[in-house]
């Protein structure tokens, strides 16, 4: 699989990995990176099993993360191709 470019993760999402990859549950960071890793290889797949949500900048997915309920990965995906990754839900504070 190809590496997905810079700004395929929102500032957001970006900085909520990186605080998870710094904290003490690496498993919750490894099934939210694989969740994120089989989104960007294969998005038209995924969304089946995702629910969808309708915001104002548009169509958004929301797709949980076998074995860390209720965490979800929330995503978009253009017809062109484009898939970003845009936050993790829900996100711990502490």
């Amino acid at each position: 699989p190809s590496t997905p470019p810079p700004d395929a993760y929102s500032q957001i999402a970006d900085n909520q990995l990186n605080k998870l990859e710094r904290g003490k549950d690496a498993g919750l960071y490894n099934q939210i990176i694989n969740v994120c890793e089989q989104i960007f290889d294969d998005p038209e797949q995924i969304r089946k099993f995702s629910t969808i949500i309708s915001t104002t900048d548009g169509t958004r997915f929301c797709t949980p993360v076998p074995g860390k309920e209720p965490q979800k990965v929330f995503w978009s995906w253009s017809p062109e191709g484009f898939t970003r990754i845009e936050a993790n839900f829900p996100y711990p504070t502490s």
